[in-house]
């Protein structure tokens, strides 16, 4: 007789989640200026500041808070090199994450989570197909990962509007963020 305490035994324990920092995981998301005013903007870079990754066996899982998001951290900025080269003052953060959390509804949709459905190919370079979850709205993306041992490198480019959210403008659009964002990621397997 099978008993609800063998089924409890014989269950696969919960994904490991680590605290992204300490075990080397990113994730950024770099937004563009657009409008015919763009020149008075400046591009930004979001980190993911309370990554968390699970590791189950169809691959990673990766969620975080736009709440927790880092704007513009002044490390990042220059790393990425001159389209980033501006630098932006704490006013200029604050109101950034107002805009955001606003035009994401964070209140309502405080998290994005990102589910890995399957991984194909061989070699050090791979096809993966994940789920993605936004702004209450689900999409599934395809994209090229590079492996290297227990790392995972990769970037991949999502249309906020494909989301329901429509980006940020002022000024009839004069100066506007560009619908695409570039996320890129940088995961260790522990």
């Amino acid at each position: 007789m099978v008993t609800l305490a063998t089924l409890a035994g014989c269950a696969s324990p919960p994904p490991a989640r680590m605290p992204a920092a300490a075990a080397g995981n990113e994730l950024r998301i770099l937004v563009f200026r657009g409008g015919t005013a763009a020149r008075l903007g400046h591009n930004h870079v979001l980190r993911a500041g309370d990554l968390r990754v699970g590791w189950p066996a169809a691959g990673p899982v990766l969620s975080f808070r736009l709440d927790a998001l880092d704007i513009d951290p002044q490390g990042l900025r220059d790393q990425l090199g001159p389209a980033f080269a501006s630098a932006v003052d704490a006013e200029a953060r604050a109101g950034t994450r107002a805009n955001l959390l606003k035009a994401l509804e964070a209140a309502v949709h405080p998290e994005v989570v990102v589910r890995t459905l399957q991984l194909l190919g061989e070699g050090d370079r791979r096809a993966v197909e994940a789920e993605i979850t936004l702004h209450g709205v689900t999409r599934r993306h395809w994209f090229v990962v590079e492996l290297a041992a227990k790392r995972a490198r990769g970037e991949v480019v999502i249309p906020q509007s494909e989301f329901g959210i429509q980006p940020f403008t002022v000024l009839g659009g004069l100066l506007a963020v560009q619908d695409a964002l570039v996320v890129q990621f940088d995961l260790i397997e522990p």
